[in-house]
């Protein structure tokens, strides 16, 4: 049983197939070789508020803290925030 006409399963290969690759571009736009990006660092480059970076933490994106206790700087991998931009 087919749930999926083939025209539309086509589609929807074609739209993962572009999704893949805006990732696999930004990817090789902004490889420096490290997956790590600060809070600030992250809110600068964009050019957003905290408000923004916090709402996309609601919506799934996933912050990272240092495991030393005394630290409570932010990261956030690179790779996590180009899939969270790509997802239409």
């Amino acid at each position: 049983m087919h749930i999926l006409s083939r025209e539309a399963e086509l589609e929807f290969l074609a739209k993962v197939d572009a999704h893949l690759e805006k990732r696999l571009e930004l990817e090789r736009q902004h490889n420096d070789g490290w997956d790590l990006i600060a809070h600030d660092d992250l809110k600068k480059k964009l050019g957003i508020s905290a408000t923004t970076l916090n709402r996309w933490v609601k919506r799934g994106l996933r912050p990272y803290q240092s495991p030393f206790d005394k630290s409570k700087k932010i990261y956030y991998r690179k790779s996590d925030v180009y899939n969270f931009l790509t997802v239409d």
